[in-house]
């Protein structure tokens, strides 16, 4: 029975992947021209859509942690990476990201950054079964989350 709900797991992650490759291009659009019309500054985009195998670890993470969710749940199967010059500018669009996208939650590292030195503002939606995830923060920043993003994945999900 345990193989058979990984297998149907893994066929899930798989579906959303392919989903999510498909509607990031049109996620990408949305994004930069709310950036090009209401920001108006420089900023850097990264985006990426999560592996089917990355949500597999990810689903492992959390049932451990005594957290069941199906693989359409995952908060960040798109997920956006807006930097931008200072914190300044990341008050500033953060604060555009709230009043004019209206995202369903917001987790704010920004504030209160992480053990770990984490400090951005988190933003999620939703659109067809897809979540989607903006990241608002620093270019100094996310030089340093791109240097220790895979180093963070070995530890937390024992990958």
């Amino acid at each position: 029975m345990q193989k058979e709900h990984v297998a149907l797991e893994q066929e899930m992650c798989e579906n959303l992947y392919a989903n999510a490759e498909k509607q990031l291009g049109f996620f990408q659009i949305e994004l930069e021209d709310f950036l090009n019309k209401y920001y108006r500054k420089d900023y850097s985009l990264d985006f990426r859509v999560k592996t089917a195998d990355k949500m597999m670890k990810k689903l492992a993470y959390r049932r451990l942690e005594g957290r069941v969710i199906e693989p359409y749940e995952l908060p960040d199967i798109i997920g956006f990476r807006v930097a931008v010059a200072s914190e300044v500018d990341v008050i500033e669009l953060s604060n555009l990201i709230e009043e004019c996208l209206k995202p369903l939650r917001k987790v704010d590292h920004f504030s209160i950054p992480t053990t770990s030195g984490f400090k951005a503002n988190l933003y999620y939606f939703s659109s067809n079964l897809i979540n989607v995830e903006i990241q608002v923060m620093t270019q100094k920043m996310k030089l340093w989350v791109n240097e220790t993003h895979d180093e963070y994945d070995r530890r937390k999900y024992k990958i």
